[in-house]
């Protein structure tokens, strides 16, 4: 017969709880500064016209007083990313929302008007590694 030891692993494990990381509690609670950052872009418009639009752009009746609660400091609505693109676009494609949105994963967004000047940036950049790389390959011919 084989001998058997009770054998209890006591050691501590390396694998990472499931819980232990990510977002610390009450990071992302930022729906109620959304709400309020949405209701500052309507201003002065009529209600019951967003609500028409955001029905025809998105394909799903929305009624103004539906827009009025999702606008409103209760939790239990919230606006859905589709409808905060379309009020956004009402207000002149304004994006002041998804940057306050992307603000807590320290990201940004950018208008069309200036993805040019990120690529100009970017080609710089590897213009930058290819002038050191030429350099060195220079430097260890002696041509330089």
């Amino acid at each position: 017969m084989a001998n058997r030891k009770a054998s209890v692993d006591s050691s501590i494990s390396k694998q990472q709880g499931l819980f232990d990381s990510g977002p610390a509690e009450g990071s992302l609670d930022i729906v109620l500064g959304l709400k309020q950052l949405l209701s500052r872009l309507l201003r002065g418009y009529d209600r019951y016209l967003v609500a028409a639009q955001i029905s025809k752009a998105t394909l799903k009746e929305i009624s103004k007083d539906s827009l009025d609660k999702m606008l409103s400091s209760d939790p239990a609505y919230q606006p859905s990313a589709i409808q905060v693109l379309a009020i956004c676009r009402i207000c002149g494609d304004d994006l002041e929302p998804f940057r306050y949105l992307v603000e807590p994963l320290g990201a940004s967004v950018l208008s069309a008007d200036d993805h040019d000047l990120v690529e100009m940036a970017r080609l710089q950049e590897e213009e930058r590694k290819i002038k050191a790389r030429m350099n060195v390959l220079l430097s260890k011919r002696g041509l330089k």
